[in-house]
């Protein structure tokens, strides 16, 4: 195996669930040496959210995995001072508590920058770091709902609806490694120094709303939910098939419309002209979706799929999680693989992801046990004796 492209960088990770904690996942599975620090006793909240596996969580297989875990409790002046000597040996700290707390606890980028002016902070919340709402709680619902996603997730006539997934917090956690990265480049690269970074889980689907913003400063427009319908499309949308999966197909272009129209033997649908072109089709869109809608409850998933793969048209079936698991493509490229884990044993997850060609990331270990990993970052790496430890652990400390 070729050296990974992040080994040598160190990276306390402070956080909890997601938008902090993903960050530093993502860079251990190329590399980074990640310390997760976690409470004495109770751990980190991703242990104890389910499902769970003989009273494992299975959650915490995936997101903990590539990672060290010590347990130190920084709320206590002997924690804090240990925290310190960590941060002197480290390039980057992440954590996602609400804003204030580290600074409560004399932890703030001024205290960790003094003992190391090349360290590199990332702090996640819901609102940021400033601003008259920053200090307010919240979680991945709020920062979905406060970015301006939520209002337009769902139907028209029926109640905005939250995304499959907690999008917040993992978005916020891809933002977070690239800064990660960036700012290891300037300190590196440009002698910059260490700095601090300020993420939103707001500004992180903020920052993806495509057109929304600009439509309503040009143009007045408050742009509103429309289901799978797009305003300036058609024909396209998630259809139900006559076994009742469901399948996707998208093919709004003038290019692709005619092979559409021809894969379901409606070449006509061409010369219609509410049809003829993309905007004709966007101001039509209801008739034309219900025409296809039509033709798709009429065929099974895997026919609409086989014909329309035949005639070069975009498609792809809603698959479930079997579905993936059974899937060749998935199988081909590898996108999930088999963790051996020492409590859940053999355990599937999604891959390494994104692929390198020279330098691809791999799984080193599986998530660890809670203070797995406290004699060797304690005492090899600090240079603590065996009684410190011993009496850091009767204190509560460690």
């Amino acid at each position: 195996m070729s050296t990974l492209p992040l080994e040598g960088v160190r990276i306390l990770d402070i956080g909890t669930r997601i938008a902090a904690p993903f960050a530093a996942t993502l860079l251990a599975d190329f590399g980074a040496d990640v310390i997760k620090v976690e409470l004495p006793g109770r751990g980190d909240f991703m242990r104890n959210i389910g499902p769970f596996d003989d009273g494992y969580s299975l959650w915490w297989s995936v997101e903990g995995r590539n990672k060290k875990s010590i347990t130190l409790d920084l709320r206590k002046p002997k924690g804090r001072a240990l925290f310190l000597e960590l941060v002197e040996k480290s390039d980057v700290v992440v954590e996602n508590f609400r804003p204030g707390t580290l600074e409560n606890w004399h932890l703030g980028y001024d205290e960790l920058s003094e003992i190391n002016p090349g360290i590199i902070l990332t702090r996640a919340s819901v609102y940021g770091q400033s601003g008259p709402y920053s200090r307010r709680p919240g979680l991945d619902r709020n920062g979905i709902s406060f970015s301006g996603l939520l209002y337009l997730t769902g139907y028209p006539d029926r109640p905005p609806v939250r995304p499959g997934i907690i999008i917040a917090d993992y978005l916020t956690g891809v933002f977070n490694a690239l800064s990660i990265m960036m700012a290891l480049y300037h300190r590196d690269m440009h002698k910059g120094g260490g700095q601090s970074v300020d993420l939103t889980l707001y500004e992180s689907l903020f920052r993806i709303l495509e057109h929304t913003l600009p439509a309503y400063d040009k143009l007045g427009i408050v742009r509103e939910r429309a289901g799978n319908r797009l305003r300036n499309s058609a024909p396209l949308d998630n259809w139900e098939t006559s076994d009742g999966e469901y399948i996707s197909i998208a093919a709004p272009g003038d290019q692709l419309f005619p092979r559409l129209a021809k894969a379901m033997g409606r070449e006509d649908l061409v010369e219609d002209p509410r049809f003829a072109t993309l905007a004709q089709r966007a101001a039509n869109g209801d008739e034309i979706n219900q025409i296809v809608a039509e033709w798709c409850r009429q065929h099974s998933a895997a026919e609409i799929e086989a014909i329309m793969v035949e005639q070069d048209v975009p498609v792809a079936r809603a698959l479930n999680i079997a579905d993936i698991v059974a899937d060749p493509h998935y199988q081909a490229r590898e996108s999930y693989v088999t963790v051996d884990d020492p409590v859940a044993g053999p355990i599937k997850q999604p891959a390494v992801y994104p692929r390198l060609s020279k330098t691809p990331g791999e799984i080193r270990r599986p998530a660890p046990r809670l203070g797995e990993h406290n004699a060797e970052v304690y005492e090899d790496l600090l240079g603590l004796s065996a009684a410190r430890m011993q009496e850091l652990r009767d204190e509560g400390v460690i």
